[in-house]
């Protein structure tokens, strides 16, 4: 997995895309299994895409979803690139299935 820098307006930090995944409860559930995370919030809309956040190893993470690609961001962009492999690798994971 590779990891890509883009700061987005807010100053958080996209890190990684994921392609073709699937349903949105799906990767709800995924979060869960992701031991220590915490959702915080889920946001799903018709034209919007869906948002979720959540808290893992003590820093915030967004998943956005837009036409079945994965966004991950997390809003320090001094988060460890080692905590950012292990999120981005858990969802690559689901990814594969």
């Amino acid at each position: 997995m590779k990891l890509i820098d883009h700061r987005t307006p807010d100053g958080s930090r996209h890190f990684s895309q994921l392609r073709g995944l699937a349903h949105w409860q799906i990767v709800c559930d995924h979060v869960l299994r992701l031991p220590g995370a915490e959702i915080n919030n889920s946001v799903r809309h018709e034209l919007a895409g869906a948002r979720l956040r959540f808290t893992f190893r003590g820093h915030r993470f967004t998943i956005r979803s837009q036409q079945r690609d994965l966004h991950l961001i997390v809003d320090d962009p001094q988060c460890s690139d080692l905590i950012l492999f292990e999120v981005g690798l858990h969802f690559e994971q689901l990814a594969a299935e």
